[in-house]
């Protein structure tokens, strides 16, 4: 089911240090930060918890706005997992599920611990859980985006017509709203996009998250 509780974010989403977003009713914790939080001595010191093909990964992005979305991202995750974990943050290691879905290793029964990471413009968010497979995903809004072909490709039928139904000033902000909750989902299952037109599997939960302004957000889970 849609969580409709409405909650105002503080604004500067590009500024916002790591915090913990405070919405009535969501089953999971969902942390929340942006890209101006990154200066050189907190860059270095999320660089320090990277393993080595982390590192690798970082390399591999080609725009400094990639990397820092991908170093706050990893940064965070060690971060959030090592304080619940009591455990240090450079030490975790991680696998991939069948689907490139990450998930903690050699933690016996600790590694059931549920976690997932989402970003789009300034903002990255991490979604965690003691035990249910979690997915989350954000959305920066983009004006000029071509959302109608996007919709009638990936969206449960009728979505378009309702979007189009909508005031023309709430149809993009809505479009968006639905992509999430379905990128929200596919994470949480463990799914791709080759899943898309699949019936929701049973159990699953959506949360349509309260961002800064700009932005919208979802969060899955099973």
């Amino acid at each position: 089911m849609i969580d409709s509780s409405k909650h105002t974010a503080p604004s500067a989403p590009g500024q916002a240090a790591p915090r913990r977003l405070e919405q009535p009713a969501l089953p999971a914790t969902v942390w929340l930060a942006g890209l101006g939080w990154l200066t050189p001595q907190r860059r270095g010191e999320l660089l320090a918890l990277l393993c080595s093909d982390e590192h690798q990964r970082l390399r591999r992005c080609r725009l400094p706005a990639d990397q820092d979305r991908f170093l706050l991202g990893r940064g965070l995750l060690r971060l959030r997992l090592g304080q619940a974990l009591g455990l240090e943050p450079a030490r975790l290691r991680f696998r991939l599920g069948p689907q490139g879905k990450p998930a903690l290793e050699g933690l016996e029964s600790r590694d059931t611990l549920q976690f997932n990471l989402a970003h789009s413009g300034a903002l990255v968010l991490l979604a965690l859980h003691p035990e249910r497979p979690v997915g989350v995903d954000v959305e920066k809004h983009r004006p000029g985006l071509n959302w109608r072909s996007i919709a009638r490709r990936h969206l449960p039928r009728g979505c378009l017509e309702a979007l189009e139904a909508l005031p023309p000033a709430e149809q993009l902000s809505g479009f968006l709203q639905h992509w999430c909750r379905l990128e929200a989902g596919l994470k949480a299952t463990g799914l791709g996009l080759a899943a898309v037109g699949a019936p929701p599997p049973p159990g699953l939960e959506l949360h349509d998250l309260q961002l800064p302004e700009g932005y919208a957000g979802s969060l899955a889970l099973l």
